[in-house]
């Protein structure tokens, strides 16, 4: 006679196993099926349209300058194409500003004077035997007030904005737009370029 421990134990296992088989044939059935031709590379765009993109409108050209202005065209890769790159492939600014191709507003205020850029260096020390970091006033006075920075950023009083990697890298100091709409913290020559002695 078959014990009923025994029985139950033998029904579970054929669930089990008509279970999983169930599984693996679904798997691959599924396998088998051609791709649908929406899917294919040779149809889908360059990035996957941005919110407020109306249906229709072209992402292949650029706008044509005046109103209205919440219709231009959105396409980062389109609008990006043209302007330089650094050697790790990331828009180098400074260099599309001085070769004309970008003319940013000194300010958004209406008849507030344009404030002139400055060539003032700022030798920050660095910790250990990396080098010294160099701030050029210059290139970032080329599009930015000073009041951008100073002095919610940075204090403008020597020795008095206590600055660490972990800092910026968390959004502070420089971190607060290095990394976001600057180049990344990730090249550190950029900025440490002053040899310590």
């Amino acid at each position: 006679m078959i014990r009923p421990s025994y029985l139950k134990s033998l029904v579970m296992m054929g669930i089990l196993l008509g279970t999983a088989a169930l599984i693996l044939y679904s798997c691959a059935q599924l396998k088998q099926k051609p791709p649908s031709p929406a899917a294919t590379p040779e149809t889908q765009a360059l990035s996957p349209p941005l919110p407020g993109i109306e249906a229709g409108e072209d992402l292949t050209t650029l706008p044509e300058p005046g109103l209205p202005f919440a219709k231009q065209n959105r396409n980062p890769e389109l609008i990006l194409k043209d302007l330089p790159r650094d050697a790790a492939g990331n828009i180098d600014w400074v260099k599309a500003l001085k070769d004309g191709i970008i003319h940013p507003k000194g300010t958004l205020e209406p008849g507030k004077p344009e404030i002139p850029p400055f060539p003032l260096d700022v030798e920050i020390p660095a910790v250990g035997a990396m080098p010294n970091v160099i701030f050029p006033h210059f290139p970032h006075t080329m599009w930015l007030e000073c009041g951008n920075c100073h002095p919610n950023i940075f204090t403008m009083r020597k020795g008095s904005n206590p600055m660490s990697m972990v800092k910026i890298v968390n959004g502070e100091f420089c971190g607060r737009c290095h990394g976001r709409v600057a180049f990344p913290l990730s090249n550190c020559n950029r900025c440490h370029v002053k040899p310590k002695g």
